[in-house]
């Protein structure tokens, strides 16, 4: 019997397939993967298909995004979860930012494309700006937390970790292999320790 030239599946399952298949292009072809064509032959659909269940490529790759950031975010705090006391939470918290899972290129290439598109893409900009919102208020958790001889700038200390992974990560992105992991934990662990230290009176 002839098989159908486009496998059926239910629609939650199609949307999830079509998410993946645009992670997988943008991970292969860069900017060049953001096209409706290209992501309906890497998921085995018409492109027809695509925009039924999407409101055109925007809707599909803010999808996308979401689901990246939901996951690069649970592979952290899965790891940060278990572990007991503020300071050694953010310790685990920053192993697991520069893991080897966090810092695979092709994941990396996919954020390079779309903090790209994050200035053009009021969808992206919104999903970026609860992501970043939710991100700094964890490290701020913790580092409130944390032991200190005095009191301690806890938002600019989250800022600044945060801002200091954030562009550690994005420098492996652009040149994957350009500092060793290690480096970029003990740079983070620096970080911490000072802002950890109240500051000298003037």
């Amino acid at each position: 019997m002839r098989q159908p030239k486009y496998r059926r599946a239910l629609p939650e399952a199609r949307r999830v397939d079509l998410v993946e298949a645009t992670l997988r292009c943008l991970a292969r072809d860069g900017h060049a993967g953001v096209s409706v064509r290209r992501i309906a032959t890497e998921a085995g659909v018409s492109a027809g298909l695509v925009n039924h269940h999407f409101a055109g490529i925007e809707a599909l790759v803010a999808a996308a995004y979401e689901k990246i950031s939901g996951d690069v975010t649970n592979r952290v705090l899965t790891r940060v979860e278990p572990v007991e006391g503020h300071r050694a939470r953010l310790s685990a918290f920053i192993a697991a930012s520069f893991s080897s899972d966090l810092l695979d290129p092709s994941l990396l290439r996919v954020w390079v494309v779309f903090w790209s598109l994050l200035p053009h893409d009021p969808a992206l900009q919104e999903i970026q700006k609860r992501t970043w919102v939710d991100y700094r208020r964890t490290l701020e958790r913790e580092l409130a937390g944390c032991p200190t001889a005095g009191p301690i700038d806890v938002e600019a200390a989250a800022l600044g970790l945060a801002a200091l992974m954030d562009g550690l990560w994005l420098q492996w992105g652009l040149d994957p292999g350009c500092y060793a992991p290690e480096t970029g934990i003990r740079l983070a662990e620096r970080f911490v320790d000072d802002a950890l230290r109240p500051s000298e009176p003037s």
